[in-house]
């Protein structure tokens, strides 16, 4: 996929998004009271966050598709990518013995007796290296998990996994934590409490900023191909350009 397919789809997700929330923002226009207007911010903040949690989980999505659309390999890859379309195998040597897990098809192969499981999936592996690294890479879309609580720590997970500087949000982390909290207290009914018009905006300029970010890093990283093993531009160290 090249970039300007690749950041149209995420242009497109995004604006429909936008649009939404534009829409029942406008309504505050309507409403005179400022405590009422109060009440409906909460409204907004669920789906404000409802939005942020789907953006994010659809940007990654295809940003996912498009690498597995490149048909390249593993010793091709980034160590970050080869990694997450490796990760069936990686659980199967953490999990060797683990009841009712289904074995990946890379150690669908004759094993020893159970007590020699662990000891038999780290030499099938050596044996097996140069057969995984010539495989095609094929990121499972569940690598994209969100947990529905989209926290920094959650964040900064998923950005590590697929190679990107794992703080490239750390600035929004507040942000990011009140808008979590409200959403949760508020779609739970556990606060009654209403939330200010000005709050509300803060949030949302905020949110909106991570999602542009978002956008223009990952159609950044489909223009310079970082998934690949040979990109300067491939790290998941800090981000020290800020």
């Amino acid at each position: 996929m090249n970039p300007e397919d690749f950041r149209s789809q995420l242009e497109k997700d995004l604006a429909w998004r936008q649009d939404e929330m534009r829409l029942l923002c406008n309504q505050l226009s309507s409403i005179s009271k400022d405590e009422d207007k109060e009440r409906y911010c909460k409204a907004l903040v669920v789906m404000l966050y409802s939005h942020f949690e789907g953006f994010f989980k659809m940007a990654f999505e295809i940003y996912i598709d498009a690498i597995n659309a490149e048909r390249i390999t593993h010793s091709e890859a980034s160590e970050y990518v080869a990694a997450a379309s490796l990760v069936d195998v990686f659980q199967d040597i953490e999990n060797p013995n683990k009841p009712n897990v289904k074995c990946c098809d890379f150690f669908r192969s004759p094993s020893p007796e159970e007590k020699f499981q662990r000891f038999f999936r780290h030499v099938h592996i050596i044996r097996g290296l140069n057969s995984l690294l010539e495989q095609q890479v094929n990121i499972p879309d569940n690598i994209i998990n969100t947990e529905s609580n989209l926290r920094p720590k959650v964040i900064q997970r998923l950005l590590y996994r697929l190679g990107f500087p794992y703080d490239k949000f750390d600035e929004y982390e507040e942000t990011i934590q009140n808008l979590l909290m409200r959403r949760n207290y508020f779609a739970h009914g556990e606060d009654a409490r209403s939330i200010k018009e000005t709050d509300y905006i803060i949030i949302e300029k905020n949110i909106y900023n991570i999602m542009s970010e978002l956008m223009i890093m990952l159609t950044q990283a489909v223009k310079d191909r970082s998934y690949l093993k040979s990109s300067v531009a491939n790290t998941a160290m800090p981000n020290t350009s800020q």
